[in-house]
């Protein structure tokens, strides 16, 4: 139990002795910056996250290393590759998950899939559910959905060849 007390002593330490440095860049940085009066104004002006980034940089460091964070949020997300057409190798579900899931049947129209898929987006995304100040939790179930519609979407549109 002592060693668990020392190791969140340490990472406290050694958050805000990151915060610190990151103080203490930012007031030489701002020195420097401001050395130049019109340089410093103009990056005041026209770019303020310049002048202030050592110090923001650093807190978002220092607090991560105190809390036990990951490194960043974008760590929780996956990146797909942006092309024109996304293609699926190895689609997780068969055709008929990806029907129910648009609440659709495979005999339907591609124009009625179509609907029902911006009719569910409209109602499950998860920008107009987090507007709404719901739960958080609320709001992990609205993403899920809004990707799970988004992939059957695809899917369907891929095997129809549209």
């Amino acid at each position: 139990m002592a060693e668990i007390g020392l190791k969140y002593k340490m990472k406290k330490i050694l958050g805000l002795t990151i915060i610190a440095f990151g103080i203490f860049l930012e007031v030489m940085w701002l020195g420097f910056c401001f050395g130049s009066i019109i340089i410093g104004i103009l990056l005041l002006i026209f770019a303020p996250s310049v002048l202030f980034f050592p110090f923001s940089f650093f807190l978002v460091i220092g607090l991560n290393v105190m809390s036990g964070a990951p490194n960043s949020r974008s760590s929780q997300f996956k990146y797909q590759s942006h092309s024109r057409k996304n293609t699926y190798s190895k689609p997780q579900y068969t055709l008929t998950h990806y029907y129910e899931t648009l609440e659709s049947e495979r005999t339907d129209d591609f124009d009625v899939i179509k609907a029902n898929y911006r009719r569910l987006i409209r109602q499950y995304h998860y920008d107009s559910i987090a507007s709404k100040d719901l739960p958080a939790d609320m709001v992990k179930f609205a993403e899920q959905k809004t990707q799970s519609l988004n992939e059957a979407y695809a899917v369907i549109k891929e095997a129809r060849g549209k």
